[in-house]
């Protein structure tokens, strides 16, 4: 007969043996759990929890956008123009062009053909420019027989208007040669230099070339030639008596022509090209006005006028 003590010794003996295993599985899996918490946190923890971790930078996809550029206030001068030709007998023309815009802003007949007078020079000086920013010609070289250099003469057929210099630059660049230039490089076909023929509109074309100057880029010879434009003193002609007599506020950067009749006692032509620069407010406008038979002092009421709009006046 089996002793009751025996089977009971036997009992908690079995029943430590379960015990200890179900602990055993229980250490084992809480140190499973452990391990895995740790290894999944090492995964996901930002960098700054890992100092030995590398850096990892994530790049901004930026895409490329157009701005089109801001384009200033537009100011239409037409009732400007309509006023004026009003006031004015004789023939007369008017264009105005807005640099910054790119447009014209007011005009009247700007195709209408005259003799140019001293415009014509604008043509040959921009050439001769040209001609010394490609080493074609060499700015102390002696232009013909004028007594001055080719840089010298540049700078006086704008200055001073003089015309023995323009006139030896001319043959000496080929007067066939400049007509072809005006039509072919400049894209201006409605003027004839060589019959001292052109309009408005093509003259502000050949200011808007001097403007940009995509091909002189010699910064000396851009120096003089903006100079030449704009310091102008007076010898026996006063060469600032039109357009920029008018402004007070302004740089005005211009070249006359003219013809004057002292016999009448009046001007058979005078023609004034100007660019006109408002420092403060950085704002550019080309001036062209041609005429016959009109008073400079009528140009000037024209340069007053423009700059009291301008100024909201």
């Amino acid at each position: 007969m089996v002793s009751f003590k025996a089977d009971k010794r036997k009992t908690i003996s079995h029943n430590i043996d379960w015990l200890f295993v179900i602990l055993f599985l229980i250490f084992v899996i809480s140190v499973t759990l452990v391990i895995c918490v740790l290894c999944f946190d090492k995964k996901v923890a930002p960098a700054v929890d890992n100092p030995d971790a590398p850096e990892v930078i994530e790049e901004e996809v930026v895409e490329d956008v157009e701005v089109e550029p801001v384009l200033p206030e537009r100011i239409v001068f037409q009732g400007l123009v309509d006023e004026w030709v009003d006031g004015v007998s004789g023939n007369r023309s008017v264009l105005i062009y807005d640099l910054e815009r790119d447009e014209v802003v007011g005009s009247y007949n700007p195709d209408e053909s005259y003799n140019t007078a001293s415009l014509y020079k604008l043509f040959v000086v921009y050439e001769g420019y040209r001609k010394l920013q490609a080493r074609e010609w060499l700015s102390d070289d002696v232009a013909g027989r004028t007594g001055h250099t080719i840089i010298e003469c540049l700078d006086l057929a704008i200055r001073e208007s003089h015309s023995e210099c323009a006139e030896t630059l001319w043959s000496m660049m080929g007067r066939e040669y400049l007509g072809d230039v005006i039509v072919n490089n400049y894209g201006i076909v409605n003027s004839n230099i060589g019959g001292l023929t052109s309009n408005p509109r093509d003259i502000t074309k050949m200011l808007q070339i001097f403007y940009e100057h995509s091909d002189i880029i010699d910064e000396s010879l851009l120096a003089r030639m903006k100079d030449s434009f704009l310091i102008q003193p007076t010898t026996i002609y006063n060469w600032r008596q039109g357009l920029p007599s008018g402004f007070s506020r302004a740089n005005v950067y211009n070249k006359v022509g003219w013809d004057f009749n002292p016999d009448g006692n009046y001007w058979n032509i005078y023609h004034d090209a100007a660019i006109v620069e408002f420092p403060e407010s950085n704002r550019h406008f080309i001036i062209v006005i041609m005429t016959n038979r009109v008073p400079f002092q009528r140009i000037r009421d024209f340069g007053s006028k423009f700059e009291a709009q301008f100024y909201g006046e």
